[in-house]
């Protein structure tokens, strides 16, 4: 029997899916925001339950998303399969967005903030060159599908979904997957701003 679970944390909520012998038998997404590595793990331990030590591999969508998400996704992703001595295999966001529209021709997106969008085109299913990032006003319209693609008139996908679309991808991929790392995809680095300094008083 082979029991594996999906974690998708590359947006405000996160997403967790289960599988057993191929067949997917529980979702569910919860509001995060900037709490990932404190909503994570007892996220887990609610879908698996007694299923721990039965787990077979652990699929984690690595971006582009929330960089502090993907962070705590990917590592938790990792610490899971290592402890329980299972491949773990990384699902773009993009490619799970657009096999979880059934995108055969079109644009799959994502939010990149800043008011911006990281976007991977599609023909024929499959991807037909590299992410970029594109201005939000540029993704409207029925070719766009995406966290906010319902928005402008394209197909909307929530973390859920998205999450079941990264499982069924990642069954397939685990059974030729090595046990290896995951690297995560940002596509830009994040922005961070150092803290203004507060000038010394004299005494």
């Amino acid at each position: 029997m082979s029991t594996v679970l999906a974690i998708d944390t590359a947006s405000a909520e996160l997403a967790l899916a289960l599988a057993i012998d191929g067949e997917c038998v529980g979702s569910f997404a919860t509001p995060a925001g900037h709490d990932h590595s404190r909503l994570l793990i007892p996220a887990i331990d609610a879908i698996l339950g007694s299923r721990r030590a039965a787990l077979t591999g652990v699929v984690v969508v690595h971006g582009p998303g929330s960089y502090a998400g993907l962070r705590v996704g990917i590592a938790t992703a990792e610490g899971l399969a290592l402890a329980a001595g299972v491949p773990v295999v990384g699902i773009g966001t993009l490619e799970a967005a657009a096999h979880a529209a059934n995108l055969r021709e079109g644009t799959a997106i994502h939010p990149a903030g800043r008011g911006e969008l990281a976007a991977l085109d599609f023909a024929d299913g499959e991807p037909t060159g590299a992410a970029r990032i594109i201005p939000h006003a540029a993704a409207h319209g029925p070719a766009f599908a995406g966290e906010g693609a319902g928005a402008s008139g394209g197909r909307e996908v929530p973390a859920e979904e998205r999450c079941r679309a990264a499982l069924a991808l990642g069954i397939e991929r685990l059974k030729s997957a090595p046990r290896s790392g995951v690297e995560a995809s940002y596509l830009r680095e994040p922005h961070i701003t150092r803290p203004k300094r507060t000038p010394l008083l004299a005494s």
